[in-house]
């Protein structure tokens, strides 16, 4: 104890003999270094979290929220309980350890269930173990197509007897709901659904599979053809690509004279998708193929003349007391039958809205104007507009909101170590500092912590010791000579440490006189 508290006072009396200067040095120095310690520290011991599950329902959110309770496992809950979060170090094998406890959320079975079956195990049982995997596995290789997100496929699978009348049979019957992503489903992807379910299930036909979306809407139609939806998206990618490319060809001429980004096109085509089919048929002027003449007996008569449009055949005849006379002539006609298809896409009316950055004057709007036209092909007549407007575009100032949360992490990840390595710059420039302060001011200070010369303290010691004590010839202190000057210290220390209680009496002395 009694070492503890002399190395107590030693460092009392250490820090009592620093200057000003090097206390602030020090106590910085410190500071520093505890928050260096404090920053690596909460480096190295906070927990990385990262996303185990997304887009969970409440059912499949709470069951996967159990199991880890029950392991013991941190974790967070993100976008309104929907996404669970856990240590990064633990999301794979977390994956997989539910996926062996077949807990994973939204899990379809597939043939699998056949692995663990028993000897137990009915005709009937089997039937619905592989209804069970027949929807399982059509489940998966829906969701695995791009457009879309989920899938859930009802079936079903009546018995077949060989007593049953194969006419009055049950037929087979699927119900597929889609849960879609972004961008709706196209009408082939769901003819594509259509002919892999009627696929799998033995006796189902496309006439007996109902697909329907997330929102009721029906995407399939009797007969096997896709629905008007299907049907819709068709043409709305078409029309899609059509203002694509007009609105590319009006971009890349102005691009050039105002910037790719300081303008923006925006072009709505009103097509016409119906299929006309026009038949015309033409007749030429009739040419003469034949011509007959017959005259039998003698005599004059009056003669007549008709024609027979129907038959292109001209007769005429006349007839005289005991002869006749007769002529016949047949035409000839040309008919030219004309069929003309018009095909669907046909451009009712187009609609061009331009936006420039910046302030367009009267003469600029013209000439935009006249080279919007010839670039898109305006056609007046038909209802075709062009508007052309001159506007400030808002400055970026901010970035936006999806950005900004994906590098929120990563900034904060930045900023801990950019203080971290500010830290570590101070603690270095602290000490560097100090080195450098104590070397400039080495003689000086040390020689100012001395307020008595040697000749005060050998004087003093002749007054007050009882016993003389024999004085070294001291030489007068001058700053040309500090080498004789240490020396002495170094003599005045040496003699209290051999004869401490006289110095004790010395102090004291000092003190009485002050």
């Amino acid at each position: 104890m009694e070492r503890i508290k002399a190395f107590l006072a030693r460092c009392g009396e250490i820090w009592q003999g620093q200057s000003r200067v090097k206390k602030v040095a020090w106590i910085s120095s410190l500071v520093s270094l505890l928050i260096v310690i404090g920053i690596v520290t909460y480096l190295t011991t906070r927990i990385q979290y990262g996303v185990l599950f997304t887009d969970l329902s409440d059912a499949d959110a709470g069951s996967v929220v159990e199991t880890l309770k029950s392991e013991d496992i941190p974790y967070k809950l993100g976008d309104s309980g929907k996404t669970i979060l856990i240590p990064q170090d633990k999301v794979d094998q977390t994956r997989i350890d539910l996926a062996v406890d077949n807990k994973l959320p939204d899990s379809s079975t597939g043939f699998e269930l056949f692995d663990n079956t028993s000897v137990m195990t009915t005709d009937e049982d089997r039937k619905v173990m592989y209804q069970r995997a027949v929807t399982g596995e059509l489940e998966r290789a829906i969701e695995s197509l791009n457009e879309v997100q989920k899938a859930k496929v009802m079936l079903v699978m009546p018995s077949q007897s060989v007593f049953s009348d194969s006419g009055n049979a049950k037929k087979a019957k699927a119900s597929i709901v889609l849960t879609l992503k972004s961008g709706g489903i196209s009408g082939e992807t769901v003819q594509g659904i259509r002919s892999l379910t009627t696929g799998a299930v033995e006796g189902l036909t496309q006439d007996n599979v109902k697909i329907v979306d997330d929102n009721g809407n029906l995407l399939t139609s009797s007969g096997g053809s896709n629905s008007s939806s299907g049907y819709n998206t068709k043409y709305m990618r078409i029309k899609k690509a059509y203002e694509s490319t007009m609105e590319k060809k009006v971009k890349k001429l102005l691009a050039p004279i105002y910037g790719a980004n300081k303008i923006r096109v925006s072009i709505d085509l009103n097509l016409n998708f119906d299929s006309i089919e026009n038949k015309s048929t033409k007749y030429s002027n009739p040419n003469i193929r034949s011509e007959e003449e017959q005259t039998t007996g003698n005599g004059s008569a009056a003669s007549g003349e008709s024609a027979n449009s129907a038959t292109n055949a001209t007769a005429s005849s006349s007839s005289s007391g005991d002869g006749s006379y007769s002529r016949t002539v047949n035409n000839e006609l040309d008919t030219q039958v004309t069929k003309t298809i018009n095909a669907p896409g046909a451009i009712n009316r187009m609609t061009t809205s331009v936006v420039v950055d910046g302030s367009l004057s009267q003469t600029d709007q013209e000439q935009i104007q006249n080279v919007i036209q010839s670039a898109i092909g305006y056609n007046q007549g038909r209802g075709d507009t062009i508007n052309i407007q001159g506007i400030d575009f808002a400055r970026k100032n901010k970035t936006s909101s999806s950005k900004t949360k994906k590098k929120t992490s990563k900034s904060n990840f930045i900023w801990i170590y950019v203080i971290g390595a500010v830290g570590v710059l101070i603690v270095i420039g602290a000490v560097v500092f100090t080195i450098m302060r104590i070397r400039k001011n080495r003689d000086t200070e040390y020689y100012d912590d001395y307020d008595v010369t040697a000749e005060e303290e050998s004087q003093k010691l002749n007054n007050n010791l009882t016993d003389p004590v024999e004085e070294e010839v001291k030489p007068k202190i001058d700053l040309e000579k500090r080498k004789k000057k240490v020396t002495e210290d170094e003599n005045a220390k040496k003699f209290a440490g051999e004869h401490p209680e006289v110095v004790a009496e010395l102090i004291k002395a000092w003190m009485k006189e002050k």
